[in-house]
């Protein structure tokens, strides 16, 4: 039925198309905005849950509850997945409607499922436990992962790609390859409550293997693949602390990332800068260390 209205009253009028229809225009209008390849890319994965449910559907007909019941669906194993296919919703049919598509926006009245934070933040001591383990018990190069981790705040895949030819005019320079932040990291930065630079911490990244162009390098020189960092890190955090036996998720390698921030505020640094964030709200995010410090005594500093 789908089809044959969009076969013929669809060529009048395009609120008898099919949200297929309007997906090729969609994904025209999404290209044409000045995003990252990254975040374009997360953009057509949650669009793909979009399609499977709706492309054959006539896209007036489509209604909130629908909607709804597809990110109760998802939220079920993938909570924040079923957030950014809510964004992704609201923004397709919000350009239908711009477009005159369609009159209304069935996603605007769809509300997201409030998800409890589930991975835990990381403390010092059980970072300083971690590196410990990983001196002791890996491959070099994942001590220097975890130390660049703290020392600099960036996120992952910032951490695999760091190269020597990012390091010059005493800075460390970063195109965040999430958001595409350039940042100009001084060398001369460093966390006091572990003694070390982020100069420091680079250049002991420089012979504890063969040669290679990047920071962190396999024992052939040859640059590692992002899925490794994260892999090792729950490794050396299994070896040091065991097996996570607590409520939520236990620290992953983005916790030192949060550490960072707690720690580097203390200090007086400009974090929002230093994490490379737009908004001071998203910072205070990170400053968040979800209940760890619940009962410790607040000193008052003069």
């Amino acid at each position: 039925m789908s089809r044959l209205l969009s076969a013929t009253l669809g060529r009048i009028m395009p609120r008898y198309r099919t949200f297929a229809d309007w997906l090729v225009i969609y994904r025209q209008i999404i290209e044409a905005r000045p995003l990252q390849p990254k975040t374009l890319a997360n953009r057509y994965s949650s669009l793909r849950y979009l399609s499977e449910a709706f492309a054959p559907r006539t896209i007036s007909a489509i209604r909130p509850h629908e909607i709804a019941q597809l990110l109760r669906t998802l939220h079920q194993q993938f909570p924040h997945l079923a957030r950014r296919v809510l964004i992704e919703a609201r923004d397709v049919f919000q350009e239908a409607v711009a477009y005159g598509w369609i009159h209304s926006n069935p996603a605007a009245a769809v509300r997201h499922q409030r998800t409890q934070v589930a991975r835990r933040r990381l403390t010092l001591d059980e970072w300083r436990q971690i590196h410990a383990w990983s001196q002791a018990h890996q491959p070099p190069w994942v001590p220097h992962m975890i130390t660049l981790a703290l020392v600099s705040a960036q996120r992952r895949g910032d951490l695999q790609k760091m190269a020597w030819g990012d390091v010059r005019e005493g800075h460390l320079h970063v195109i965040q390859q999430k958001t595409g932040t350039l940042l100009r990291l001084p060398l001369e930065l460093r966390l006091n409550v572990i003694g070390l630079s982020l100069g420091e911490a680079i250049e002991a990244c420089r012979d504890y293997t063969t040669p290679g162009e990047t920071l962190l390098r396999k024992s052939t020189g040859k640059p590692l693949v992002a899925p490794s960092l994260s892999a090792r890190f729950e490794e050396a955090r299994e070896g040091a602390l065991g097996k996570h036996t607590g409520s939520g998720l236990p620290p992953s390698l983005h916790e030192c990332r949060s550490l960072a921030e707690r720690l580097y505020r203390k200090q007086g640094v400009d974090t929002r800068i230093l994490l490379g964030h737009k908004r001071q709200s998203m910072t205070d995010t990170y400053n968040d260390d979800r209940g760890l410090s619940d009962g410790e005594w607040k000193t008052l500093e003069l």
